[in-house]
Formats: C-alpha cells, sequence, structure tokens
C-alpha cells in the first residue's frame, strides 16, 4: 500500500468518526436543550400568571372597597370583588374568589408619608384585602411538561384598597330658580305654584323649593360622610350673581347646614355664576387652615340652571384640573345645561350626575360618597 493510499483511507475514517461524535453529542444536547427551553417557557408563564393575577387582585380589591363605601354592604362587596376577579382572567383562566378570600378592616397610617398598616375589622371599616391564592381557586397549568412532573403550580397574591383622605368643598346655586319647585319651569314674573299669597323674593323660601330639596339631600350626604371609616372635611361656597365662602373646610358638618339654612329666610333673587362658584370653591379648599396636603381635594357643584353671569365655568373646570381637583357635577331640573357641566366634569377627571326629582338628587349625592377615590395601599 503506497503512503498517498494510507493517507487517503486514513482521512476517510477520520471524518466518518468526526461524524458519529457530532451525532451522539447532538443526540445528548437535543433533549438537554429542550428541557432547558422549557425551563424558560415556564418560568415567563409563572411571571405572566403573577402579573395577571396581581392585576385581578388589584381590581378586586379595588371594586370591594368602593362598593363598601357606597353601600356599606359586604356582601355587595363580596359580589363586586368576585365579578371583577372573573373580568381579569389569569393566563387566560378564570379564577374564582372565595368568601374568606375578601377581607375587611381598617387602614391606618401615622402620617402622610408613612405606609398604611390595615387590621382586619369589623368596625370604621375603610379597606378590603384580597388574599387570592390560585390554587385554592382552580389549577394553573404550566404550558411545557418536558422534565416536569407536576404541571400544576400555585400563584398567591395580595392588593388591600383603601378609602383615600378627601377634603370636599360643596359649591350650591342659590340663584333664584332655587325658589321653584323642580317639576315647574322657573319664571322672573311668575312665582312659585307652592308659594303662599303675596310671596316675593326677600320672603322665606317657598315649600316644595329646589333649594329645599338640596338643602335636604346634602344633609343625607353629610350623614353618610360622618357614618364613614375616615374622617372627611367639607366646606361650602354658594352662588347667584356672585358666590361666597361659606364654610372652610372643618370636620363639623353642621356649620354647613347653618350655613344653607342662612339663605332660606330671606331667599334672594339672582343669576347664576357656576364658573365664580368653582373658583371659590377652589380657593376654599387650597387655603382653607384645616387643609391636608395628602387629601385629595373635591368639589361637587350642583345647579338647576344655565350659566349667564360672570367668568366662564369651562374655564374654572380646566383652572381646577390643573390644580388636580376633581369636580363632581349635579344638575337639578330640566332646565340645567346638561351639556356644560358634563364637559366640566370631565375636564377635572370627575363624574356628571343628573336629577330629575329629589329622589334621584339624593341618590346622585350617595353615589358620589361612594364613588369618592379609592388608593391601593399594597
Amino acid at each position: 500500500m503506497t503512503t498517498q493510499n494510507f493517507k487517503m483511507k486514513r482521512g476517510v475514517g477520520y471524518h466518518s468518526n468526526r461524524r458519529g461524535v457530532v451525532i451522539m453529542l447532538m443526540a445528548i444536547l437535543i433533549p438537554v436543550l429542550l428541557i432547558i427551553s422549557g425551563f424558560a417557557v415556564n418560568l415567563s408563564y409563572m411571571e405572566l400568571a403573577r402579573t395577571d393575577l396581581q392585576i385581578s387582585s388589584d381590581a378586586a380589591s379595588r371594586a370591594a372597597c368602593r362598593t363598601f363605601g357606597y353601600t356599606k354592604d359586604k356582601l355587595a362587596a363580596q359580589n363586586a370583588a368576585k365579578k371583577a376577579a372573573n373580568l381579569n382572567p389569569v393566563v387566560g383562566k378564570v379564577l374564582s374568589l372565595r368568601d374568606q378570600d375578601i377581607i375587611f378592616g381598617t387602614s391606618t397610617r401615622a402620617s402622610s408619608s408613612s405606609k398604611f398598616v390595615f387590621t382586619e375589622s369589623t368596625n370604621k371599616i375603610n379597606s378590603v384585602k384580597i388574599d387570592f391564592l390560585s390554587a385554592a381557586s382552580g389549577s394553573v397549568q404550566l404550558p411545557i411538561r418536558i422534565g416536569v412532573s407536576n404541571p400544576n403550580f400555585a400563584v398567591a397574591q395580595q392588593a388591600i384598597a383603601t378609602q383615600s383622605d378627601v377634603d370636599i368643598v360643596l359649591v350650591v346655586d342659590r340663584s333664584g330658580s332655587m325658589a321653584f319647585a323642580v317639576d315647574e319651569i322657573a319664571s322672573p314674573t311668575v312665582p312659585p305654584k307652592n308659594a303662599p299669597i303675596g310671596w316675593v323674593f326677600g320672603s322665606p323660601v317657598p315649600p316644595k323649593a329646589r333649594w329645599t330639596d338640596a338643602i335636604n339631600a346634602t344633609n343625607s350626604f353629610l350623614s353618610t360622610l360622618a357614618g364613614g371609616p375616615q374622617e372627611v372635611l367639607v366646606g361650602l361656597a354658594t352662588y347667584s350673581d356672585y358666590s361666597t365662602i361659606d364654610v372652610n373646610l372643618a370636620n363639623n358638618y353642621g356649620d354647613i347646614t347653618a350655613a344653607l339654612n342662612y339663605y332660606s329666610n330671606p331667599f334672594n333673587e339672582g343669576g347664576t355664576n357656576i364658573g365664580d362658584g368653582i373658583y371659590s370653591g377652589i380657593t376654599n379648599l387650597q387655603h382653607s387652615p384645616k387643609r391636608r396636603s395628602q387629601a385629595v381635594p373635591v368639589l361637587i357643584v350642583l345647579t338647576d340652571g344655565i350659566h349667564n353671569w360672570g367668568p366662564d365655568p369651562i374655564s374654572a373646570a380646566y383652572a381646577a384640573a390643573d390644580s388636580n381637583v376633581i369636580i363632581y357635577t349635579i344638575t337639578f331640573s330640566q332646565e340645567a345645561d346638561q351639556s356644560a357641566m358634563i364637559q366640566i366634569a370631565n375636564i377635572a377627571k370627575g363624574k356628571h350626575y343628573h336629577a330629575a326629582d329629589v329622589t334621584t338628587l339624593q341618590q346622585a349625592f350617595q353615589e358620589i360618597a361612594g364613588d369618592l377615590p379609592v388608593l391601593l395601599t399594597q
């Protein structure tokens, strides 16, 4: 055999051996790579499940806290939490909350810079804690099962929602049309239908007047706040041709009622200066001696008519929004400019309510009481 032939045969055998080794290595490495890839996919999937469960827990706690704040009904709050959880599936699967996962209590903090501390409680409830454990509500399974003996895994998340501190100024219309009943058209020449014979502006407010309805609804609203778990400071501004700051922010709600009653006798004629009322409300929120820097500032603006005097209320709404003041608006009677008040509420990140009668007026105030800002405190 020649040297050349030997080298050729040696080369063929050598390369054949290399190919064999490579094939063996691939046979070993491919399953290993598949296991590693599956492990990475499963880790990502588990992290996604944790994120989804946190979103579901947050939504459930906020829904429960908001509902309880409005209804004071634990069952209604539990149902709201379960509904919110169902609307926020975890990796595509609906996990159901149990009653024992929904815990009512009180959250407090030592100062505005301190963390909230939650304590389970049956009195002065201002917080709802969601203790969501996926294994108790339905199993979550890994998508890649290579190298995994049990594809089921448990994810646990917690969330606590707390009714935030709120400073509120009521901005109430005391224009001349508020002397009329809600189901009649105000007139500058015809007295209210329920007024006694000879009644004129400057006399006591007539029976069944919108003004009296507003006072009654306000008193009901204040009673709801007084029975709530946290201290809400309330102030008052009123307006007709011009606005006044009647009561600075305080926790003595009787001052609000007394100030409103003051305008009942005599009840005077006047225009509808909504813009000036909003500006007075902002001033009250920002400059009252008892204002709280950590509280959410809120205006509740009530009118039964159409702005017809003074600064533009839309500009006032933008001024409120620039100061992070939330505005809820309520229109009372069919004569009110609902379109403008909706716009004002939208600008200042609030909501609009329309009340056609005294019952729906009280309901509007109650809904606002339940809709006041809720914070996620864990």
